[in-house]
């Protein structure tokens, strides 16, 4: 799975390089963008078990509005899933951040937001602990492989550190690091 992903990201820039027009993209007013890619998610304190794990890195989503031509608030949604005790859990964030653009199509991003420990969506009440809550930070940069007027299509990778804090006691401190391709629409 993971070869399959990497060989698209590659498939997708060797296109995209080879068409050379580009369209000054309008970024004013309301935004919103998604990300699709994959991650690495390192625990360093509060797991007895193993504590590097790699996968899909979900969900990825954005929502803000354009402060500038150059400058946007959003509200992003970072996580991915992993496995604890035989059942799928989701370590995720909500996190207010501002993006800037340093040239037309490198932008750089920051924020600072609630993380969450949380059962995957797909999984059974009964067989999930509960929900454990946090704070975190989210950085991340990007480059639009892709412009156009009203969206942009752009290589990106995320870092997000968060700690949660735990009703049974201690803390689960987490890092993941992903990497993808992400669509804005402006």
């Amino acid at each position: 799975m993971k070869k399959l992903i990497f060989t698209f990201i590659i498939a997708l820039i060797a296109v995209l390089n080879i068409q050379a027009q580009t369209e000054k993209p309008i970024r004013k007013g309301f935004t919103a963008g998604a990300f699709v890619g994959v991650g690495a998610l390192h625990f360093t304190e509060g797991m007895s078990e193993k504590a590097t794990r790699g996968g899909i890195s979900l969900p990825n989503l954005k929502m803000g509005w354009f402060i500038s031509p150059r400058t946007a608030i959003y509200v992003n949604t970072v996580g991915q899933i992993y496995e604890s005790e035989g059942v799928d859990r989701s370590f995720e964030g909500i996190v207010p951040s501002i993006q800037f653009w340093a040239t037309d199509k490198w932008w750089l991003s920051g924020g600072y937001g609630a993380s969450l420990d949380t059962r995957a969506l797909y999984e059974s009440k009964s067989q999930s602990r509960k929900s454990d809550w946090g704070k975190g930070v989210l950085l991340a940069t990007g480059y639009e492989l892709l412009q156009r007027e009203r969206w942009a299509l752009d290589l990106q990778t995320r870092l997000y550190m968060a700690r949660v804090s735990r009703d049974e006691g201690g803390n689960l401190d987490g890092t993941n690091f992903s990497i993808g391709v992400g669509i804005s629409l402006f």
